[in-house]
């Protein structure tokens, strides 16, 4: 291992070329890292300091003097190509384009033909880069950007806000700022001469503090069980690359989390890469057939992520379970769609996942006993076990007659509330009917939280009020937030504030409320009946 200082202008010279290896994350670095980054260097030279050191450039050597691979730095290495290919399209003498030209992109002086980038990014990222950043052409249309990848749109933000930091600069400013970057920014150069010792930096690096990904530290542990067969790096870099195109970098960990809890039906006990160690150093045939499994099991958590599943009930079932305050309820699903069980539709199973957890929700049961149902579903599932058994374990667990107690009682202002009134709303239509609503919902005693208008007070009375007033039957959906004055008007005068938020985003049980010409003491009492009812019929496990 050798290192040194070195500035800006060194590394970036000379013919050498640094690859990001597959094992690596992608370029993550966000617009406010480069702004920072921008500023703390535009600071330093405003001071005309005589030197600023930005961090370090772990790499290894791959061909000697001239090619390696990044190891820790890539993200400041990337940065400074986008700033200073950035300068390079800013600049119009002629001289200085050439100059910051040959830091990103040498060409050859008597052909005039491009060379190897100074910079090469992940395969999958590579050609975006050459083409934006390194030949200049215009950046991707906003109504394009949603189909690119994570690293492609920091990039394109990241070239946005340098473009906003050097643009008000005058030209002699930008060749002065230009040269400082080059000739005064120092990093300390580290080189290592093989993968052994990348992987060992790499996880001393994290074990430092560097901040890493559970999903970076996951693809190392693949990359390093290659052992002697480094060829197959590049198959296993384009796996890694279907998982990530499947999921998404950005749900890369999540979904990681709960497959391994899908197949191991236990808390973790470390952290999410420590619990993967253990899988991982157990593989005997390489990594390959287990990344299979993990992109088997990513395709079927899209499937959850994105509500894809084609009958109505197990539309309506997932929609009820995303409404939940928390996600436990997806590691049992994603195991069941990983593994079928023999004699059981998944509606089937969708339907009896959403009714226990509704249940243990409106029970208030804490997560040891909330994980306890799920774990005992996976390892059910993972032993192979028929629909009789699965489905015993949801009836053991349930308790429909505490369940609909509570449900009978005070519901407003519980965190369950609204998720409680959506599903009875959508339970209360056709089965082929499925509505989803993601704006703000506002929840509105019918009759008030205090009796100031005659038409209440002559109705109800302080008891029967307290008794009432929080209770499924006196509570009605309305779109929007609650910035109107119904709270005290009469029967009449909310009926139609309530029509006409109906015109905005029709909910069938308050239309209902809008039907009936009096709002006394039993159609309360018989609009509660009805909806407990509902949620029997909804959420009981027989």
């Amino acid at each position: 291992m050798k290192a040194e200082e070195s500035t800006v202008g060194h590394i970036l010279t000379d013919q050498i070329c640094y690859e990001i290896p597959p094992y690596q994350r992608p370029y993550s670095w966000k617009a406010e890292n480069v702004q920072q980054l921008l500023e703390d260097i535009w600071e330093a030279y405003d001071n005309t300091d005589e030197e600023y050191f930005i961090g370090s450039l772990i790499t290894i050597e791959t061909e000697r003097g001239t090619r390696f691979d990044v190891v820790d730095g890539q993200q400041r290495l990337t940065t400074l190509n986008l700033i200073l290919a950035r300068l390079r399209d800013h600049v119009e003498d002629a001289g200085a384009k050439a100059v910051l030209g040959k830091r990103v992109l040498p060409r050859n002086e008597l052909t005039g033909e491009t060379e190897t980038p100074r910079l090469l990014l992940r395969r999958k990222d590579r050609a975006f880069f050459r083409n934006h950043v390194l030949d200049s052409q215009p950046l991707p249309p906003r109504s394009e950007r949603s189909k690119l990848d994570a690293p492609q749109k920091r990039i394109v933000e990241n070239l946005e806000a340098i473009d906003s930091f050097l643009g008000h600069k005058d030209q002699q400013t930008l060749k002065l700022f230009a040269n400082f970057l080059l000739m005064k920014v120092y990093v300390v150069f580290v080189k290592t001469e093989s993968l052994k010792s990348a992987y060992r930096l790499f996880n001393v690096l994290n074990a430092r503090g560097m901040s890493l990904s559970n999903a970076d530290l996951i693809k190392n542990m693949l990359f390093s069980k290659l052992g002697t067969a480094q060829s197959q790096s590049d198959e296993l870099e384009d796996r890694w690359l279907e998982l990530e195109d499947i999921v998404g970098i950005e749900l890369l960990d999540s979904f990681l989390s709960h497959h391994r809890t899908s197949l191991m039906a236990a808390k973790a006990r470390g952290s999410l890469h420590e619990e993967y160690r253990s899988v991982i150093d157990e593989l005997t045939d390489g990594p390959f057939p287990f990344l299979d499994q993990v992109i088997r099991s990513a395709k079927n958590f899209m499937r959850i992520w994105e509500c894809d599943f084609q009958d109505a009930a197990s539309v309506r079932a997932l929609n009820a379970l995303w409404r939940v305050s928390y996600d436990e309820w997806i590691p049992p699903l994603l195991s069941y769609l990983n593994q079928p069980v023999q004699g059981q539709t998944e509606a089937q199973y969708l339907s009896l996942l959403e009714r226990i957890t509704m249940q243990n929700w409106v029970r208030r049961l804490g997560r040891t006993a909330r994980l306890t149902v799920y774990f005992q579903l996976i390892s059910a599932i993972r032993a192979g076990k028929a629909a009789d058994a699965v489905n015993g374990v949801f009836i053991s667990h349930a308790n429909n007659d505490e369940f609909i107690e509570l449900l009978g009682g005070e519901v407003y202002g519980k965190p369950f509330d609204s998720a409680v009134l959506l599903r009875l709303e959508e339970a209360s239509q056709d089965d082929s009917v499925t509505k989803t609503y993601s704006g703000r919902l506002t929840i509105e005693h019918v009759m008030p939280q205090a009796l100031r208008d005659a038409y209440w007070k002559e109705r109800f009375n302080a008891e029967n009020h307290g008794i009432w007033l929080h209770r499924l039957g006196n509570l009605a959906m309305l779109s929007g937030s609650k910035n109107y004055k119904a709270q005290y008007f009469d029967f009449d005068r909310k009926k139609k504030i309530y029509l006409d938020r109906d015109k905005k985003v029709s909910f069938d049980l308050t239309k209902e409320i809008c039907s009936l010409a009096e709002w006394t003491g039993e159609a309360l009492k018989a609009r509660q009946d009805r909806l407990i009812t509902l949620a029997k019929a909804t959420w009981s496990i027989a």
